[in-house]
């Protein structure tokens, strides 16, 4: 049931305004200028205020500061009003302000607020881009591709030099896959002809390569040089390390991958798909401590995501910390009722790591039967639930004039077979040691044989 997590969010951020030509305004307000002595203009063309744009750079300044040392309440609440200074300050037709609250605003987790302040921006500007992807990238992170598609195309129909709206239509289209990975590359090809270093387009080019490599391996050294090229652009750039990480998980390069998305994680604490890599890798080589920081972190960032939840279980249960596994894998029963996984890996914790008690075993039964019933024919599970179902019948054998009944030597019994067994057996000793107790107690410390009185003393 492994499975590997992709970069595919690519929303960037323009963190400052555009020069041109004056326009509009009061002159008896002061605008900003560039060191060059130019006006400095919102997206839409508006002259920005000398005390909108000092409020403007004091809140981008803070936004980087926090980006790298971490966000919580306080200081997302600080950067924020800092934007809505500025947006105030421009009357309110300040877009790029509106949406920079909003990018704060989902640091926080304030997503239905971080919602009303892109609106905001596309209030203030129709057209400007960042606003109207950001907006696509939240219907598509609720499961809504069809919708996100759709307001990515209305993005680059009104703005044409789009580059975010280009990269994540192919991001859809590769994930669609077939005709469409062909209009995919299509469009990265339109982002890079409008910004040549755009390294989202990059990212999502490699990640279209690895995907071609279920065919075709050769394009695996493409991607690779893809993942090169972005690295010579910026070396810090955080997601082309998690997919090269991916690269190299598929040519068996173990050691590589691991090293690339630690390096993602280093660049950008804040990125999710890395740590669950990470995690997953090194839990496979019962790198249990490590993959528990991993999971730990990426439950931090993304505290309902399922798969963050099933894997910090299966790390704390390596660790032998039960208690906290069950804890995790009965919070993603919360999350989701109706996926298997957390029901396989409670059945596994209590059949390997609880007791052994017959109350334990029988729970674990439980816990495979809700398994096998929410995985059905889904044939992403049909190997455990051939694992855990799989019947050995006896094969009655001659030996020595006695038959004996033995366990076929081709088969091995699935884990609800081994526990019927092992509940057996715990029966059998239960029963045993009833009748031995009250055997025992049936008899007199002080009396002879059975029905021969005592002697006297």
């Amino acid at each position: 049931m492994r499975r590997w997590w992709l970069a595919g969010v690519v929303l960037t951020t323009a963190l400052g305004c555009g020069g041109g030509a004056r326009t509009g305004g009061s002159s008896s307000i002061r605008t900003a200028t560039d060191e060059q002595g130019r006006t400095v203009t919102t997206a839409g063309g508006q002259a920005v205020t000398a005390e909108a744009h000092d409020a403007w750079r004091s809140g981008l300044e803070a936004f980087g500061r926090y980006e790298s040392a971490g966000w919580n309440e306080e200081r997302c609440e600080e950067v924020r009003e800092r934007f809505e200074e500025a947006a105030q300050a421009q009357g309110g037709r300040f877009a790029e302000a509106h949406y920079m609250a909003g990018l704060v605003a989902q640091r926080c987790g304030q997503n239905d607020e971080a919602r009303r302040l892109f609106n905001q921006a596309l209030a203030a500007n129709e057209k400007f881009c960042k606003a109207r992807v950001a907006i696509g990238l939240m219907q598509l992170d609720a499961g809504n591709a069809n919708e996100a598609f759709a307001t990515f195309q209305r993005a680059v129909r009104d703005d044409i030099r789009c580059t975010e709206g280009y990269v994540n239509m192919a991001l859809i289209q590769r994930r669609r896959g077939g005709a469409e990975v062909r209009e995919a590359l299509a469009n990265l090809r339109r982002a890079f002809a409008i910004d040549s270093n755009y390294l989202p387009a990059f990212n999502q080019m490699a990640l279209l390569y690895l995907e071609q490599a279920d065919t075709n391996p050769q394009v695996l050294d493409l991607a690779g040089v893809v993942c090169r090229q972005a690295q010579l652009i910026d070396p810090n750039y955080a997601p082309i390390y998690n997919t090269w990480g991916l690269i190299n998980v598929r040519k068996g390069n173990i050691i590589e991958a691991l090293r690339f998305f630690e390096r993602a994680t280093t660049l950008d604490n804040r990125m999710f798909e890395a740590f669950m890599n990470f995690g997953q890798l090194v839990a496979s080589f019962r790198g249990y401590e490590d993959a528990r920081r991993a999971f730990a972190r990426a439950v931090e960032l993304r505290p309902n995501d399922y798969d963050a939840r099933i894997g910090l279980g299966a790390a704390l249960r390596g660790l032998r910390q039960t208690a906290e596994a069950q804890a995790e894998y009965e919070r993603a029963i919360q999350i989701d009722p109706n996926r298997p996984e957390a029901y396989f890996n409670l059945g596994l914790l209590y059949q390997d790591y609880m007791s052994g008690s017959i109350e334990d075993l029988e729970r674990a039964t439980r816990y495979y039967n809700n398994f096998i019933q929410r995985a059905g024919s889904n044939p992403r599970f049909a190997s455990v639930v051939e694992e855990v179902r799989r019947e050995c019948r006896d094969v009655l054998r001659q030996q020595s004039g006695r038959r004996q009944r033995r366990r076929s030597t081709d088969c091995r019994p699935g884990r609800l077979q081994n526990i019927r067994l092992a509940l057996e057996q715990l029966r059998m000793v239960q029963q045993m040691q009833q009748q031995a107790g009250g055997a025992a107690s049936g008899a007199s410390p002080s009396s002879g044989a059975a029905g021969t009185p005592a002697p006297p003393p």
